[in-house]
């Protein structure tokens, strides 16, 4: 009798009850609504950050959209991102300045929130010649940082393109795309557009001078009804190709130079003067000398005034 009474108390006591036996049913209801109201902070908790890239835009011959390596900005307050343009098989995109025909790329951000200033770079373009034209730029697409500046650092921004470019192959195709990407402290990073951008900034030229290892250190105007000019070039990499593409003020239609001569340190290249702007007797000049894997941009004055 009284082993049995000790086993009902120990009975009750590992399954207490109220009168109505409702205690067991309310605690149960809190746990469960515990559970879930710590599930729904969890999740809010890590929401995913704003998508460091863009929507692709689709084309004839090709794809582009925006990417970024994410967030938070660098050291001095800049955010990396890039213009990627993927080409299909046998089609090419071109240059700032496309050569003999073609559309050069651009890309207006005036559109932007909170963006005080940001800077399209193009990595060193190829030569690529036909039976009827020499132009410039990538084959297999590209990938063309930007470099973008907050207003605010510590606000979202967003980064607004509006691109013009061509993909070409027997036709070619212009293309205009309106393209959006937000940036700031919380974006999702990114490795994979990271890592792109990272390459392709590796490949855009360095500013040089005359006196560098690689660079343009003479040109030469040989008179003619229409003036030559002849650019004297000194090679970092004398055992690997070079290749110089040069842009003129605004207005000029330049062809793409000739390679007269490669000779050790030495290359030589010719350009015609025809269709190169000038006000009164000096030219700015835009130089791209490409050797070996490395390129530099370089500026010129040139004196123009035996070209008229």
């Amino acid at each position: 009798m009284t082993r049995d009474a000790d086993q009902g108390t120990q009975r009750a006591a590992a399954h207490p009850t109220t009168g109505n036996g409702s205690l067991g049913v309310v605690s149960l209801a809190r746990m469960t609504a515990a559970f879930f109201a710590t599930l729904a902070l969890c999740a809010v908790a890590n929401k995913p950050a704003a998508a460091a890239t863009s929507p692709w835009f689709r084309s004839t011959g090709g794809e582009v959209r925006l990417i970024t390596a994410g967030g938070p900005a660098d050291g001095d307050g800049s955010y990396r991102a890039a213009l990627e343009i993927r080409t299909e098989e046998g089609w090419k995109t071109y240059w700032r300045y496309p050569g003999d025909s073609g559309i050069g790329t651009t890309a207006d951000f005036s559109g932007s929130s909170n963006v005080a200033s940001a800077m399209l770079a193009f990595p060193a373009p190829e030569r690529h010649e036909d039976p009827y034209s020499t132009t410039i730029g990538y084959e297999g697409g590209a990938v063309l940082p930007i470099t973008v500046k907050p207003g605010s650092p510590d606000a979202p921004a967003m980064l607004v393109a509006d691109v013009s470019l061509g993909l070409c192959k027997d036709v070619c195709v212009p293309v205009t795309a309106h393209l959006e990407v937000p940036l700031g402290p919380d974006t999702a990073r990114d490795a994979t557009s990271g890592n792109a951008i990272a390459a392709a900034r590796a490949k855009v030229p360095l500013p040089a001078s005359a006196g560098d290892p690689l660079s343009v250190t003479d040109i030469a105007i040989e008179p003619g009804t229409k003036p030559v000019l002849r650019f004297t070039a000194r090679l970092a990499k004398p055992d690997q190709p070079a290749d110089l593409f040069v842009e003129g003020p605004d207005g000029s239609y330049l062809s793409v130079p000739e390679r007269a001569s490669q000779d050790g340190e030495k290359a030589v290249f010719t350009l015609s003067s025809d269709g190169l702007m000038h006000k009164g007797d000096t030219a700015e000049l835009r130089l791209t000398l490409v050797n070996g894997g490395e390129a530099v941009d370089q500026r010129w004055t040139l004196d123009a005034s035996t070209l008229d």
